[in-house]
């Protein structure tokens, strides 16, 4: 006795096989493209971030900066080096002209004074004049955090040692603004194989900051005068023209690298 066999043809075996690599091919066009476009939105996402905090940075410190007072100490198209403040408080005992200089200063929060810091002391001088006002600059030889100021607040007493020379007994008033200062210089370095927003205090080692970003032209500095003219004289600078760039090497879907840019005007404290 016979049966009948059911199966599948030679030919809908090869059907199947055909339709099922389509739809496989599809779905994988599908899934590579949005693993394609996924990479180009977060390179953008990334590059966006890098570009705004390396401007929130630099805008942050160089708008202290008062190139009349010297504060522009190297100046280039891609680093800077400047001064910047970092301590401040407020004279409430002048020195009496006796012995080494000194001066008895609030004791903010913070922002305490230590030995070896470098510090701008305003001098009045005559106060019926504004002529002869000037910025003392001097080096902390040593402080005493117990002091007390006349008024019963808790003081420091900085001391100038060896440098009576800078000061007279009536130079600085009480109420005079003294400020600390250290060097920085900004530009980029290489971190991870990539190039970052650097920046060295001092002479010490350049440090990565925000990043990554374009090498090479990762961060752009410009620098113009009052009348808005491009300026060489640190001096004379009133503006500084900060330009941000990143460069992520993926590219989008019309084949471009992903990247972006940002310019922002600085203007500084003269």
């Amino acid at each position: 006795m016979t049966r009948d066999r059911t199966g599948f043809t030679m030919v809908e075996m090869l059907v199947v096989t055909v339709l099922g690599l389509v739809v496989l091919m599809a779905a994988m066009t599908i899934l590579i493209t949005n693993q394609r476009t996924y990479t180009a939105q977060n390179a953008v996402i990334q590059g966006q971030q890098a570009t705004r905090m390396a401007l929130e940075v630099l805008m942050n410190e160089l708008r202290e900066v008062s190139p009349s007072g010297g504060d522009i100490l190297v100046m280039s198209s891609d680093s800077l080096r400047v001064r910047l403040m970092r301590k401040f408080s407020l004279v409430c005992e002048n020195w009496d002209g006796s012995g080494q200089p000194q001066q008895t200063v609030l004791n903010l929060p913070g922002r305490r004074f230590e030995s070896g810091d470098s510090v701008f002391v305003f001098a009045d001088n005559n106060p019926r004049n504004d002529d002869d006002d000037a910025w003392i600059s001097a080096s902390v030889s040593g402080v005493d955090t117990t002091a007390t100021c006349p008024a019963g607040e808790r003081g420091t007493i900085i001391r100038f040692n060896g440098q009576a020379a800078l000061f007279n007994a009536d130079s600085v008033g009480v109420g005079a603004p003294v400020r600390s200062f250290d060097r920085y210089t900004f530009g980029l370095v290489t971190y991870s194989g990539a190039p970052y927003l650097g920046r060295r205090q001092g002479t010490g080692d350049m440090t990565p900051v925000v990043g990554p970003l374009r090498a090479g032209t990762g961060v752009e500095f410009g620098y113009r005068n009052a009348m808005g003219h491009t300026t060489a004289t640190a001096g004379d600078v009133q503006q500084i023209v900060v330009t941000v760039r990143t460069g992520s090497g993926v590219l989008n879907s019309v084949g471009n690298e992903v990247a972006d840019s940002i310019t922002t005007w600085v203007y500084t404290r003269n």
